[in-house]
């Protein structure tokens, strides 16, 4: 990402703001796990589109009522310490920060209260992205009136600049090797387990992080939407469904694909694939503008609901609570399934069936983007005609 991506999103979000507001943005905080043992740490998905900074402990002040175009924009850092630099190695310096994220004034972490306490005297409006932010100010400044910049920022990262759809698109092709790679080492008796480290080290070694925890998830345990355990095995007339998403320069792709064991369906297992390809089919070729993530699953619930009445199976699909979803910084992404679709939009068509009495769970999910006249796949997804 260049520090013009990040300036100019600044800039639109500004708009929402208004002249007489400020809105505070905090990165995600560092968890523990144990004593100082972190879990890996990843920034705040918005702190990072308005930015571009990955460290911890950091915070972006936009303050568009301020007369001095400077003091607009504060990005506060907390900078290098013996501490940091011996364990982690060195933090960004202020030079590197402020050419990174294009913000003019970056300012060390520790004059934020000095800050905090000007701006809010003069700009008793005040937007913020975190609950605890929120807490310490009313605490702090109890005559502020408070509001989430949630909403605006939803929003606005909704349509995708190219920049982020090649990041995606590119997710989605390390997303697609890895599963190509465990399935050709697909065989009986293979540990879950075992297929999550093909999956993860074929992501990692193409520089790629994981969006989510991979669901890999063999014979029954396929019916289990977000089945989490991998305790299971694979066996020789079974299925495995992989529900996978790589991370690349943090944009996610999701997508999913069941393969029998052997390489070949058995008869039941084919007719439930093909009942759930037919109906993605039927959903990729309705995604368009002006339509919903909502109509296009009734469409495809539609589909399998009259293919499964030839089958003697359950036609509620009441067992079939997942839905599609937006894509982007985040694998379940900004915009809800009612959000009316537009151009540069990103999402996932992932219909599946799962039946338990049978131990058999069907997935298939790629990832689409949303074009002026229709979509366009950015995985590979099923044979579309």
């Amino acid at each position: 990402m260049t520090p013009q991506f990040h300036t100019q999103n600044r800039q639109a979000f500004a708009k929402h703001i208004g002249d007489d507001a400020i809105a505070i943005i905090d990165t995600a905080a560092t968890i523990t796990r144990r004593g100082d043992y972190e879990y890996p740490y990843r920034p705040d998905s918005n702190f990072y589109y308005l930015t571009g900074i990955s460290e911890a402990q950091a915070v972006l002040i936009l303050a568009p009522g301020q007369s001095n175009p400077k003091a607009r924009e504060l990005l506060f850092i907390s900078g290098d310490s013996n501490h940091t630099s011996q364990w982690q190695g060195p933090r960004l310096a202020p030079e590197q920060a402020s050419d990174m994220s294009g913000v003019a004034s970056v300012l060390p972490l520790n004059d934020l209260p000095f800050y905090l306490s000007r701006l809010t005297s003069r700009f008793p409006n005040v937007s913020v992205n975190d609950d605890e932010r929120a807490r310490n100010l009313r605490q702090q400044f109890p005559t502020i009136a408070l509001s989430s910049v949630l909403p605006a920022l939803d929003q606005l990262r909704l349509i995708k600049q190219p920049v982020e759809i090649d990041l995606i698109r590119r997710a989605a092709a390390i997303t697609e090797q890895a599963i190509q790679v465990a399935v050709a080492a697909l065989k009986p008796n293979q540990s879950e387990f075992e297929l999550e480290g093909i999956l993860i080290g074929s992501m990692l070694s193409a520089g790629a992080r994981l969006s989510f925890d991979p669901i890999v998830a063999a014979d029954s345990n396929s019916t289990y939407i977000h089945y989490p355990a991998k305790t299971g095995h694979t066996s020789r007339h079974g299925l495995i469904l992989f529900d996978v998403g790589a991370e690349f320069g943090l944009y996610a792709a999701d997508i999913s694909r069941t393969v029998p064991v052997s390489g070949t369906f058995t008869k039941r297992q084919q007719a439930i694939y093909d009942i759930v390809k037919k109906a993605q089919i039927i959903g990729i070729k309705a995604h368009r503008p002006g339509t919903t993530i909502a109509e296009i699953d009734a469409l495809m619930r539609a589909s399998q609901i009259e293919d499964l009445k030839a089958f003697g199976l359950p036609t509620t699909l009441a067992d079939y609570p997942h839905i599609s979803h937006h894509l982007g910084l985040d694998v379940h992404d900004t915009g809800s399934a009612y959000t009316k679709l537009e151009p540069g939009m990103v999402v996932t068509c992932e219909p599946g069936l799962y039946v338990r009495d049978e131990g058999i769970g069907v997935r298939l999910e790629d990832d689409i983007l949303i074009t002026a006249d229709g979509y366009e796949l950015l995985s590979s997804g099923p044979e579309v005609v």
